[in-house]
């Protein structure tokens, strides 16, 4: 007990500002959760799903489904059976398609394992689940011990960050090592973009119309990847508005957890490396050296020209970080 309140105390300003993060979001309409329309919500079809086969394929891995407490959980699964065991974490309002041109470069000395978190992508929603880092953590080893996974690295991407850094904390003898790419879990120093639009009542990550789609991507890639993002917000604008119930209600419970998810990092003994791109709007990069801050060991890499999603703009850089790093333990070359 002495020790958390040591934590709680020499973090008392983080903490005070993660509360007033939750406040100021729980006082803007996007709070305001429609549970009668939520219990309605349905997936649907979309011009996504004509695109994802050709994101399997690009990945080289083959779609499995698993069964975690009352979720059918999607993934893929694939690559060098011999090789280490790799887990991706994708982020909020993504998909395990997120990783496909990663998945690519990996395939070859790994053996991946990368999942539609629950509630994301095609696995299960339930209007009366839990959907917090913590509860996504749990059902992460809950799955992977239905495969016989002992051990394994992980890198998860800012919400799967987030769920990668509670499972390191929650399930020590899982990780083996952890990178926390463009993660959420810390305040930064500065507002990013999306921080300041949560103020006004605007979540840019889940969009309510297709044509708002293109501010996902404008937000999340650095301004030189404009034309992935405009293929990413063609072919994406149907779906992630049909989300929007689901995103909003999803969202509120990342919301809550950030606290939570905060007071776990120094729990974390596996070797850490913390990946950012320095252009990032979602996350500002200033939230790297609050990861060092708090998990003992932890390195940070920044990106240069990079946004929030490395693994898309820049993914032969990543895949090189990544496996240096998996190589080298906190060493990165």
């Amino acid at each position: 007990m002495n020790a958390v309140n040591g934590i709680v105390a020499e973090n008392a300003a983080i903490l005070t500002e993660l509360d007033a993060m939750r406040d100021r979001y729980l006082a803007t309409p996007l709070a305001d959760i429609d549970k009668a329309a939520l219990a309605r919500w349905q997936p649907s079809g979309s011009l996504w799903q004509r695109l994802q086969p050709l994101m399997s394929l690009q990945a080289g891995l083959k779609r499995r489904v698993a069964k975690v407490d009352d979720h059918n959980i999607c993934y893929w699964a694939g690559g060098n059976s011999a090789g280490r065991v790799v887990v991706l974490l994708h982020g909020f309002g993504s998909s395990k398609e997120n990783w496909s041109y990663l998945a690519a470069r990996l395939r070859k000395d790994c053996y991946l394992l990368v999942p539609d978190l629950a509630g994301f992508g095609d696995s299960d929603f339930h209007p009366d689940a839990d959907y917090r880092m913590a509860a996504q953590a749990d059902r992460v080893a809950s799955w992977l011990k239905g495969l016989g996974i002992e051990k394994a690295h992980f890198a998860g991407s800012s919400m799967g960050g987030a769920i990668a850094a509670q499972l390191a904390a929650r399930h020590p003898q899982l990780v083996e090592t952890l990178c926390l790419m463009n993660s959420a879990g810390v305040p930064g120093k500065h507002l990013s973009q999306l921080e300041s639009g949560l103020a006004a009542g605007k979540n840019y990550l889940a969009p309510s119309s297709p044509r708002d789609t293109w501010l996902v991507f404008a937000i999340a890639l650095h301004r030189r990847q404009r034309f992935i993002g405009m293929i990413l917000s063609f072919f994406l604008a149907g779906a992630m508005s049909h989300r929007k119930r689901v995103n909003d209600f999803i969202f509120s419970h990342l919301v809550d957890s950030l606290k939570d998810t905060f007071l776990n990092l120094n729990k974390i003994t596996a070797p850490t490396l913390v990946l950012w791109g320095d252009s990032d709007q979602v996350l500002d990069v200033s939230c790297a050296d609050q990861f060092c801050d708090q998990i003992s060991d932890a390195k940070a890499m920044i990106l240069p020209a990079v946004g929030h999603l490395p693994m898309i703009e820049e993914p032969a850089l990543t895949a090189r970080v990544l496996s240096d790093f998996w190589c080298a333990g906190t060493r990165v070359i």
